[in-house]
């Protein structure tokens, strides 16, 4: 997907809303090809006056397009940055650059669903730069009835992934394989057995049983 200053702006709106009750005024938005860095909060300390409080303005936050994330990825690095921005925003002071301020409010984004880190872990991505064709471990999944469903799994997840098909009886096969087909690119990677049901004919495109 093509990462925009519009498309930060849009998300952001969606997760003002739903984890921070749009408490947070509009920042501005960019897009950097750092390396280093998956986002990147900042703002301006001014004072008003020359005996005046110090107080924080000119809020911003990039997002690196170096790496290629989906959608979900980037929202998590999204919110890890808009903590930070509700930090300032509040004036507060943290103990540290992710100290008991920002871990609390992770946590609360955590237990809500969100994957969150104390760092951007760039590591993570560092075998699939946007210029290269990212891969993709994908569960393809063949039900009783005849349906079928296809899921990309974040790899650390597999065997509990794996774990979970037992318990799901309306599953009659199912087949593990990877693949750089731009298919799976509109794809979230999940951590828990959920799928996406497609048609017959686009099953039989994709799916790779060889493997």
């Amino acid at each position: 997907m093509e990462l925009t200053a519009q498309y930060l702006r849009e998300r952001f709106r969606v997760l003002n809303n739903d984890y921070f009750d749009n408490e947070l005024p509009e920042p501005q938005f960019a897009v950097t090809n750092a390396r280093t860095q998956m986002g990147q909060f900042s703002c301006k300390r001014v004072r008003k006056g020359f005996f005046g409080k110090y107080s924080n303005t000119s809020y911003k936050i990039k997002v690196s397009e170096y790496y290629e994330q989906t959608a979900e990825e980037i929202d998590d690095t999204l919110l890890h940055e808009m903590i930070h921005f509700l930090i300032a925003f509040r004036q507060l002071r943290d103990t540290s650059a992710h100290g008991q301020l920002f871990r609390k409010e992770m946590n609360r984004l955590n237990r809500m669903g969100r994957h969150i880190t104390i760092s951007a872990r760039t590591t993570q991505y560092v075998t699939t730069p946007k210029n290269q064709r990212k891969q993709h471990l994908v569960l393809a999944l063949e039900g009783r009835d005849g349906s079928r469903y296809l899921s990309v799994v974040h790899p650390s997840y597999r065997k509990y992934v794996e774990r979970q098909l037992p318990l799901a009886p309306q599953i009659a096969a199912h087949y593990w394989f990877v693949s750089n087909d731009s298919f799976f690119d509109s794809f979230s990677q999940v951590r828990s057995l959920r799928a996406r049901k497609i048609t017959k004919e686009v099953y039989d495109k994709v799916v790779d049983k060889k493997q």
